[in-house]
């Protein structure tokens, strides 16, 4: 009997951790994000995974120099659907223009 308990307490550990070692994984596949997600909200949970919002808001680019910036960071690793880059490309212009 005791060596059934501490197979399922070994068992409910090894759980707890792989789960806790998944949320934890940053990069490990596509970050979940609702499909109405606005810019603001993509600049938060996409940008900021490897930079701050100072170094965004600093910027003051163009929409085409924001189009290059955001594709030069996809390239980097920056985890954005199409449509996403171009809803994020849109607020940072708007928000964060010259």
């Amino acid at each position: 009997m005791k060596r059934r308990h501490l197979i399922c307490w070994v068992s409910l550990c090894s759980l707890v951790i792989l789960a806790l070692l998944a949320a934890c994984a940053g990069g490990q596949g596509p970050a979940p994000e609702s499909p109405t997600a606005g810019g603001e909200e993509l600049l938060e949970a996409r940008c900021t995974k490897c930079h701050g919002l100072e170094q965004v808001q600093a910027e003051g680019r163009t929409l085409d120099e924001w189009e290059e910036e955001v594709e030069h960071m996809r390239e980097l690793g920056a985890e954005l659907t199409d449509a996403e880059a171009q809803t994020l490309v849109e607020y940072l212009a708007e928000t964060y223009g010259p």
